[in-house]
């Protein structure tokens, strides 16, 4: 470029140019580069990089691309398409983007600020609540990479938000509502009381019902009667038309059904699924859901509220029957059956007291073996009185009037018990890798976000999980098998006793070949709920 007042060029320094004739040097444009003095014109960025005004190297991505990492300009510049990455889907990317200070939009959440892996989060039933709570970053900013280094991934969330996918509240004993709002929880203690005293009252109306349907003089009642006439005939028409073994099947499929999308991260379409949803909701065993939400209990106390009040109920129930059956015994007049007792040790008896205990054990063991026996094989047609049994028999078939119930309740439980005591395995995994190193994931229960798995926390969680899996899961099938098994002879000798008449629900609807098929079934729908939850999702 001539300069006035000299006689001769002067050459241009480098990241400016001038034409012929110029009387002065000019940067070069955004986008384009002069890395020699005295070039004669600015030379395009190679693809995909990009540069600033006056630039003598071109040393960032372009828009829509990501600097991968950080390194020297001429490295950049020399292999431009290992350092400038596309930008990943759903984000975005102005021009001197790094992986760091990628722009998340809103409703959109990243697990860290080294992966490239966006997330989009959930609504949790809110109308559009994933864009509130996952605020995103500012697109492109500078100061967002410092944030991040001390934020995290809280840095994508609004105000009052953490966690994964911004679902916890940031404030302590608080829980999500409608997906964007966040409230404080009631008081454990409260909860735990209406929770017991519903139980309680539904154990004491279902007694008072099956009470006032045994009552038959009842029938002829004014208001009661056409109620328990009306009971009479549909129990009449349920059991002549088999419906049994339709409801069995229709209700398997709802077992399976309804844990799709918890298990294996798939559902039906909301007009098939919608009704069973709002159905599951209402006959959740999970009954501390209704007083105290997810996110206040923990799911650590949730699984032993899911998995022991059940056996509560069931316990309650047989308990009940082996109480009437006692105090019909009290009440029968005498005589009433006395036990051999053994005469007491004669003078200078001061030896053998180790074989006497033994003795009175195994004597023990053998009278309550005998009066289970016994009662198996009671026909109670045949007595007159129940004073003419002893009571251990009374009490054995005390158990049995009421374990219809108690198996048709361990049938409608164990599924989602056993796909609730599943889950403390179910994690959802999120990326904080960068894409060029090997993959690394941090994942957090499905079920509850404030636990990290693989933590002592979640330790904590899958051992009283084991538990409870030897007590639902493997103790339901053990015992069906178990029942169905003591069965066999009687079934096929056709001859019919306590026991098989007690377990009816387990075999009544099958031909007497496939009698233990109920036991199959379950075995089936356990794996389908639950077992298949101990797969690893990067396996499956």
């Amino acid at each position: 470029a001539a300069t006035a007042g000299l006689s001769k060029c002067e050459r241009c320094e480098p990241g400016t140019t001038s034409g012929v004739g110029s009387s002065a040097c000019s940067e070069c444009a955004a986008g384009t580069y002069a890395a020699n003095p005295g070039q004669g014109q600015c030379v395009p960025c190679p693809y995909p990089l990009g540069s600033e005004r006056g630039a003598v190297i071109c040393s960032f991505c372009q828009k829509d691309f990501y600097l991968l990492q950080s390194a020297d300009p001429i490295e950049i510049f020399s292999s431009p398409t290992d350092y400038c990455k596309p930008c990943p889907p759903s984000a975005e990317c102005s021009d001197n983007t790094a992986l760091a200070t990628i722009g998340v939009p809103a409703g959109y959440w990243r697990a860290s600020p080294s992966s490239a892996v966006l997330t989009a989060c959930r609504d949790f039933g809110g109308d559009r609540a994933g864009e509130a709570r996952c605020a995103g970053n500012e697109r492109g900013a500078k100061q967002a990479s410092r944030r991040l280094e001390e934020a995290g991934s809280d840095e994508y969330c609004a105000p009052g938000f953490t966690g994964p996918e911004c679902q916890l509240c940031a404030a302590e004993n608080h829980y999500l509502v409608d997906g964007d709002e966040c409230k404080e929880c009631a008081p454990r203690g409260a909860a735990a009381g209406r929770i017991a005293g519903i139980v309680l009252g539904l154990c004491v109306a279902c007694g008072l019902t099956v009470w006032a349907y045994s009552m038959t003089a009842w029938r002829k009642k004014t208001f009661i009667g056409p109620l328990l006439r009306f009971a009479d005939r549909s129990v009449k028409y349920y059991v002549g038309g088999g419906m049994t073994a339709k409801v069995k099947i229709l209700f398997g499929f709802y077992q399976i059904s309804t844990v799709l999308s918890s298990t294996y991260s798939a559902r039906l379409p909301d007009k098939y699924t919608s009704w069973t949803d709002n159905l599951a909701n209402t006959i959740s065993i999970d009954w501390s859901g209704f007083f105290l939400p997810e996110q206040c209990l923990g799911y650590g106390l949730r699984l032993l509220t899911i998995a022991l009040s059940p056996v509560a109920l069931i316990t309650l129930l047989l308990g009940t029957g082996i109480a009437l059956r006692l105090r019909r015994w009290r009440a029968a007049p005498p005589p009433r059956p006395t036990e051999a007792s053994g005469s007491g040790p004669g003078p200078g008896a001061d030896t053998g007291l180790v074989e006497a205990s033994m003795s009175m054990v195994e004597a023990s063991i053998a009278s309550a073996i005998s009066a289970i026996a016994e009662a198996i094989n009671t026909d109670e047609s045949k007595v007159s009185a129940s004073h003419a049994r002893a009571w251990k028999v009374e009490a054995v078939l005390g158990l049995l009037d009421l374990t219809p119930a108690g198996l048709v309740l361990v049938f409608c439980f164990v599924p989602s018990i056993s796909a609730s005591i599943f889950r403390s395995w179910s994690c959802q995994a999120y990326t904080i890798s960068p894409p060029n190193e090997p993959l690394e994931q941090v994942s957090y229960m499905r079920q509850d976000a404030s636990v990290e798995c693989g933590t002592e926390d979640h330790e904590s969680i899958t051992d009283v999980a084991v538990g409870f899996i030897v007590l639902w899961p493997v103790g339901s099938l053990v015992l069906f098998t178990s029942l169905l098994a003591a069965c066999y002879k009687p079934l096929q000798a056709k001859s019919p006793n306590a026991l098989t008449r007690a377990t009816a629900f387990l075999h009544r609807e099958y031909e007497k070949t496939w009698y233990w098929w109920e036991a199959v079934e379950l075995a089936r729908k356990l794996v389908l709920t639950g077992f298949v939850l101990l797969i690893p999702e990067k396996n499956a």
